[in-house]
């Protein structure tokens, strides 16, 4: 096996990409099944890969679309706080819609 691409990405798709391979009959030993156990434990999307392809939208980078994907910020100062890796700032309005997108896919009203 060879690393074909290195990209960040949010734990709850390494747990979709993980679970797949398992499908595939592959069996996840060590740095994989501890990720898989990991992500389970802390996901909070229940559509993470919607979330993180409209964070992409937004411009921001595959890192920082992660991080919110993962943390799962709900204001503004929480999402400001995970933007130290991108290289412009972000204005208010997007940090704005950043929060909306979150509440969206990862806080639905019960």
């Amino acid at each position: 096996m060879r690393v074909l691409e290195v990209k960040s990405i949010p734990l709850a798709i390494a747990l979709e990409k993980l679970v797949e391979c398992e499908k595939k009959g592959l069996v996840l030993k060590g740095l994989a099944k501890r990720t898989m156990e990991l992500a389970e434990v802390l996901r909070k999307c229940d559509s993470p890969r919607e979330l993180y392809e409209e964070l992409i939208k937004l411009g921001l980078n595959d890192l920082t679309a992660s991080m919110i994907v993962d943390v799962a910020p709900r204001s503004q100062d929480e999402v400001k706080m995970l933007l130290n890796f991108e290289s412009s700032s972000v204005v208010d309005e997007v940090i704005s819609k950043i929060v909306d997108l979150v509440s969206k896919y990862c806080y639905k009203a019960s």
